[in-house]
C-alpha cells in the first residue's frame, strides 16, 4: 500500500544520500563561513592552474573541487584539505600533461602517416623528397619506420608495434625512441631537400649536389642511418 501519487516500494523513511559536494561543504563549515572557506579554496587551485594551463585553469580547479568532495564522501580520511586538494592537483597536471602529449603524438603520426601512403597520382615535391630521404636511411630503418607508423589505432597499433619490437630485439620504450629519431631525422631530411630544391629552381639550376651535401649535413655522414 502506498500513498497516492507515491511510488510503488519507496521507503520513505529512508533519508536522501547527502551529495558529494555536501560533504566538502561540511568540512569547510568547521574553518569558518563556507562560502568565504570555498572560493579561498578555488581561488588557491585556479592559481596553481593557471601557472600550468592558464585556458584550462578554471574547469581544472573545479575538477579538482569534485574530485576532493567524492574523496570525502566515499569516506577518504583527510587531514589537511588544503594539501589534500594541492595533491589532486598535482595528480591532474600530470594526467593532463600525459594528455596534451599523446594527442600531439597521434596528431604528428597520423600526419606522418599520411605522407608515407602510396601516391594515388604523380607524387608531389614532398612525397618525392620523402622517398629520396626513405632510400638515403637504409632499408633496416626505412622498413623499421613504415611498420612502426603502418598500424591504425588502439589495440592494433599496440600489438603490431610489440611484435615490430620483438622482431628487431627492442623492448617497446626503445623501439619508440629509435623511430622517434629516425622521423626527426626524415622531416629534416624532407625539409632540407624541399629548401634546397626550392632554392636551386629560384637560380635556374637543377642543384642535386646541394641537395646531396644536405643529407650528409643531415645523417652525419655519407652510409645509410641507423
Amino acid at each position: 500500500m502506498t500513498d497516492e501519487g507515491g511510488e510503488p516500494g519507496a521507503d520513505k523513511s529512508q533519508p536522501a544520500r547527502p551529495a558529494p559536494l555536501d560533504h566538502l561543504l561540511a568540512r569547510l563549515a568547521r574553518t569558518g563561513d563556507i562560502v568565504p572557506e570555498y572560493e579561498r579554496l578555488r581561488w588557491r587551485l585556479v592559481t596553481y592552474f593557471r601557472l600550468r594551463f592558464p585556458a584550462e585553469a578554471e574547469a581544472l580547479a573545479d575538477e579538482a573541487i569534485d574530485r576532493l568532495a567524492r574523496r570525502l564522501g566515499d569516506g577518504t580520511p583527510v587531514q589537511n584539505l588544503a594539501a589534500y586538494a594541492l595533491g589532486i592537483a598535482r595528480l591532474i597536471v600530470f594526467e593532463t600533461q600525459t594528455r596534451q602529449r599523446k594527442e600531439r603524438d597521434a596528431a604528428r603520426e597520423a600526419s606522418l602517416r599520411l605522407e608515407l601512403q602510396e601516391p594515388e597520382g604523380e607524387p608531389d615535391a614532398a612525397l618525392a623528397a620523402l622517398g629520396a630521404c626513405l632510400e638515403g636511411i637504409g632499408k633496416d630503418a626505412a622498413s623499421l619506420i613504415l611498420d612502426y607508423y603502418a598500424a591504425d589505432s588502439g589495440a592494433a597499433r599496440i600489438e603490431r608495434r610489440q611484435r615490430l619490437a620483438e622482431r628487431v630485439g627492442l623492448s617497446l620504450n626503445a623501439l619508440r625512441n629509435r623511430a622517434l629519431r629516425i622521423r626527426v631525422s626524415l622531416e629534416e631530411c624532407v625539409q632540407a631537400r624541399l629548401q634546397a630544391g626550392s632554392d636551386a629552381t629560384a637560380r635556374g639550376a637543377v642543384g642535386g649536389d646541394e641537395i646531396a651535401q644536405c643529407d650528409t649535413q643531415i645523417t652525419g655522414r655519407q652510409g645509410p642511418l641507423r
